[in-house]
């Protein structure tokens, strides 16, 4: 599976506006487009080139062999003769029975001896970038197969397999008119259609994308698969009402997927129906083995939009598993605890939770800067500053911290230790632009207050 971003692209997530939610990022996860597994095609077509009059009889004898499935014996026969002894066109036969018989190396080295006497064989261009697509050489089989184009082969599977190979090497426009040639001569080829649904939805061509994946739908009602590749259109252009639409269609047929519950349930919470996000929510939690990270996803989202009661609900369901989470995310679920009794106003509890969390996992850097908040609130400066100072070590939380840290000495009217923090804040994250105007505010504070003091 790949995760066809659409940006979409399997749909990796961040807090949104909407509720503190809009930003966020979703991803469905998508099929990838596939192709026929090469074959041995039979035997050698005379439209290449013609076998030579005294190799007629021999012709007979292996055409009837071949009709019989007797390809060993047929290989025996040819193998009597040495290559130069024989046409090119029975050269080749040898070449596809080699195939046939998954004797790939002398398979190769047999078609490359039939296009040096005959560059221009169409079958043996196609043929050959078969074997490679077989001997998972995509660079040589791309190659063989795009020059037995360039010389006339129209077969849809040359086509499609020529697409495949352009799309998942050379980008999606590469990709998109051979996918169209195989429909063209294959329209109700499934393979072709997903396969050019899949280059237009990269190409971000999304008018067409949609337009096919709708023709598609009406004949296959049923296939969760193009139910999810049109919510994932729907999310590229910022439908998110068809997208939910999609999503729960394919839902109903029974899609499973992880990361597609996650996008349904995020998109439920945005659009405000609430009931169905926590449906889904609690669904994938019980049915799949999510980690702790994105179960606390889940609780942030809840937490966010206020649905505390669904919030103790989930972490009342991990209460049972939590002996068999890792230390970290046993912090991770007392960090949550913890969140709620100090939005619900409880926090001694929070506390409680807070620590229970550091106990297990004393680089909890969100925990610590929780901690650090609760404690300065309480005027319990020393214990705050310490546990900014240990928040301020945690990659990725050093910039909170700081900030954190300067806003308690602000409350503590200790603007020149603020003034400083502030300063080198702002010299190592040049991004907080509005810290500035801040810095300038206490600046003349300060000046104000040693013009008072003289």
């Amino acid at each position: 599976m790949m995760k066809l971003s659409l940006l979409v692209g399997l749909l990796f997530f961040q807090v949104f506006q909407c509720f503190g939610m809009d930003t966020m990022t979703m991803e469905i996860e998508l099929g990838e487009p596939t192709f026929v597994l090469p074959q041995f095609t039979g035997p050698y077509m005379e439209r290449e080139a013609t076998i030579a009059p005294e190799e007629y009889e021999m012709a007979e004898n292996l055409k009837s062999l071949l009709d019989n499935k007797n390809r060993a014996e047929v290989l025996e026969q040819l193998e009597e003769y040495y290559n130069l002894e024989l046409s090119p066109a029975m050269v080749m036969l040898k070449a596809q029975v080699y195939f046939s018989l998954k004797m790939f190396d002398e398979a190769e080295q047999t078609y490359l001896e039939v296009l040096a006497r005959k560059p221009q064989l169409v079958r043996a261009h196609a043929d050959l970038g078969q074997l490679y697509l077989v001997m998972d050489d995509t660079v040589k089989a791309r190659k063989y197969l795009a020059k037995a184009v360039a010389l006339g082969e129209n077969d849809a599977v040359i086509h499609g397999q020529l697409a495949y190979l352009n799309l998942t090497n050379h980008g999606a426009f590469s990709a998109i008119s051979e996918y169209q040639q195989a429909m063209a001569l294959e329209p109700e080829n499934a393979q072709w259609q997903q396969g050019l649904l899949s280059a237009l939805s990269q190409a971000r061509m999304y008018e067409a994308a949609n337009a096919l994946v709708g023709e598609m739908l009406v004949k296959q009602p049923k296939n969760k698969s193009l139910w999810l590749a049109q919510a994932a259109i729907a999310l590229e252009v910022g439908e998110k009402k068809r997208a939910l639409l999609s999503l729960e269609m394919a839902i109903s047929l029974g899609e499973k997927s992880s990361n597609n519950l996650k996008t349904a349930a995020k998109l439920h919470l945005q659009l405000q129906s609430y009931s169905r996000a926590y449906e889904l929510i609690a669904r994938n939690v019980s049915e799949s083995d999510l980690d702790m990270k994105t179960i606390g996803e889940y609780l942030s989202w809840l937490e966010v939009v206020g649905m505390l009661d669904e919030s103790h609900a989930l972490l009342a369901s991990l209460r049972s598993r939590l002996s068999e989470f890792s230390l970290t995310d046993q912090s991770n679920y007392f960090l949550h605890k913890a969140n709620l009794a100090r939005r619900e106003g409880h926090p001694n509890k929070a506390l409680d939770d807070y620590q229970k969390a550091l106990e297990r996992d004393p680089t909890n850097g969100d925990a610590l800067l929780k901690m650090a908040r609760i404690k300065a609130e309480h005027q319990q400066y020393v214990d705050a500053e310490l546990y900014y100072s240990r928040a301020r070590a945690i990659d990725g939380k050093e910039k909170e911290a700081m900030l954190g840290l300067s806003q308690m000495f602000i409350d503590m009217k200790d603007y020149e230790s603020a003034l400083v923090l502030l300063k080198n804040t702002v010299a190592k994250y040049p991004e907080l632009t509005d810290v500035q105007e801040n810095i300038e505010i206490i600046s003349r504070i300060i000046k104000s207050q040693t013009s008072t003091v003289l």
